[in-house]
This record gives C-alpha cells, sequence and structure tokens, in this order.
C-alpha cells in the first residue's frame, strides 16, 4: 500500500512539474503587449524596443548604447526579433539620439513612418538623412540643431510637421515640401540661415509663429493661392529679402510684425484686381512698392 501510494504522490508530482513546464513555455512564447519593451542589437548598437500595437507587431526603437560608442554612419532596422516573434520598426522614439554629436548620416528603414519629438535633435554632425517614402509625422524638434544638415528630402507621404522641427539647421538649402502638408508650424524653420528661396506649395494654409525667422539668405518669397494666415515675426531678420510674390485674391491675415525687417521698398507682386485690399491690410500696408499683374 505504501509503494503504491508513494508511486501515485511521484506520478502527480511529475504531472505538475510537466503542467508547469508548459505553462512557462506557453508564456515565454506570448506575443508582447502594447508598452511591453524588449532590448535587442543591431549593427554593434543595443536598442530597447516599444511595442506599440501588439496584433500588429509595430515598435518604436530607441538606441540603449550611448552617444559617445555610436558614430558615423547610422542604419536602423526594419523588423527586430525577440522570443520567436518579428516586429515591425515604424516610429524612431522621442529624444532617440538627442544629443548623438557623433552621427554623421542616417539610413532610415521602409518602415518607418514616425519620427518622434526630438529624435535626432543636437546631431550636430548630421549631413545626410535617407528618408523612406513612408514618413508621414517629423515630430517636434525632431531634426532641430544639426547645423550641418545640408538637404533633407520631404517626402509625398509626410503630412506632418511638429514645431522647430528643423530650428537651427543652418546648412539647410532648399525646402521642398509637398502638397501634403497644409500647415508650417511654428518656428519649423528658424536660423535655416542658408535658405534662399521659399516657394511653397498651394496647399498651405498656415504659416506658424517664427516659422522662417532669421533665414538671412532668403532672398525671394513666393506664396500660392492657399495662404489664409501667416503668423507673428515670421520672416523676422529676413533682410536679404528682394521681392515678394503672393496670389491669394484675400491679402493672409498678418501682425504688425510678420515682415520683421524686410526692406518696405522691395517690389511685391499680387492680383490687380486687390491691390488695394493689400496696400490697407494690416502687415501688408508697411510695403511701398506694390506691382499688379494680371
Amino acid at each position: 500500500m505504501k509503494t503504491h501510494s508513494f508511486q501515485t504522490c511521484v506520478a502527480k508530482m511529475l504531472t505538475l512539474i510537466l503542467a508547469f513546464a508548459s505553462i512557462s513555455l506557453t508564456t515565454s512564447c506570448t506575443k508582447l503587449l502594447s508598452g511591453d519593451t524588449f532590448t535587442t542589437q543591431y549593427n554593434g548598437i543595443a536598442y530597447r524596443c516599444e511595442v506599440i500595437v501588439s496584433h500588429q507587431n509595430y515598435v518604436r526603437i530607441i538606441p540603449v548604447t550611448g552617444p559617445e560608442a555610436v558614430t558615423g554612419a547610422v542604419s536602423l532596422p526594419s523588423t527586430v526579433q525577440y522570443d520567436g516573434h518579428t516586429y515591425i520598426v515604424s516610429q524612431v522614439g522621442a529624444n532617440a539620439f538627442n544629443n548623438y554629436t557623433g552621427i554623421t548620416s542616417v539610413t532610415l528603414p521602409a518602415t518607418i513612418s514616425i519620427i518622434e519629438t526630438s529624435a535626432f535633435r543636437n546631431c550636430q554632425s548630421l549631413t545626410n538623412v535617407n528618408v523612406p517614402t513612408s514618413i508621414s509625422v517629423i515630430g517636434d524638434s525632431a531634426f532641430a540643431n544639426c547645423n550641418l544638415l545640408q538637404s533633407f528630402q520631404f517626402v509625398t507621404s509626410l503630412s506632418s510637421l511638429g514645431q522647430a522641427c528643423f530650428r537651427g539647421c543652418s546648412s539647410l538649402v532648399n525646402v521642398n515640401l509637398p502638397s501634403t502638408i497644409t500647415v508650417i508650424p511654428a518656428d519649423a524653420f528658424y536660423g535655416c540661415s542658408s535658405i534662399t528661396t521659399l516657394h511653397l506649395p498651394s496647399t498651405i494654409l498656415q504659416i506658424g509663429d517664427r516659422a522662417f525667422a532669421y533665414c538671412s539668405s532668403l532672398d525671394n518669397i513666393y506664396f500660392d493661392r492657399s495662404v489664409q494666415t501667416i503668423g507673428d515675426s515670421v520672416f523676422m531678420g529676413c533682410n536679404a529679402v528682394q521681392a515678394i510674390t503672393c496670389l491669394t485674391a484675400t491679402p493672409p491675415a498678418c501682425t504688425a510684425s510678420t515682415f520683421g525687417t524686410i526692406p518696405v521698398n522691395i517690389p511685391v507682386t499680387v492680383m490687380n484686381s486687390c491691390l488695394a485690399n493689400y496696400q490697407n491690410a494690416i502687415g501688408w500696408n508697411r510695403f511701398t512698392n506694390y506691382i499688379g499683374t494680371y
């Protein structure tokens, strides 16, 4: 009787052990939930990955390896593996590469759709960003103070720019915004002192405060028919401007300081039918050399 009881007890214990092992194994292979994190390595850089939408396996990525160990060209992964599952890298997290001053170029994979707040802020050696056609959002201060960044491809998938997104990018020469952009936020290109010509797409409705302040090389401004509002001090410190063209029938709403200290006698071209409206509108009435056309 005792032997049988002992064997029965052992059998039950083994059953329990196997059951717990099975539960543990199942748990270890369970997909992570939104907000869960894990760490992975790619090209010698350790990253913390945070699950965004668990059922679609999307993650935002932030380097764990410190700035002093990350220099030169950086290429981000399109997917990462964890516990038998594949996760798609869709966002560069907030402050991800902030103050990584040794980075010279960045290649983003085609899976990235969002560059979050201050993601590449103060990357002062960054000269080039390989931008995929998947990018839709560039967050606040995302590339602020990247003073060696010479060009940036504003892809047609882009729908939103954050405040001060390129503030202080003093080497940036061209800003060719796509027709998917309707608002240029405050301080977006503040201090981009190498920009020479501003030709905005016909979809722009609003330009935020100081958006182009201290673009000191800017010599020509062209507003298409859509612009409705131009904020305070947008062109403060843009003293090199030589000509302005505005095709809207109604003068875009301005403040007295919208155009900063742009010389008042430069040619301002508007439609003949609304010439008087511009001459009397706040902000626009500072100019003395209006040219009517068609």
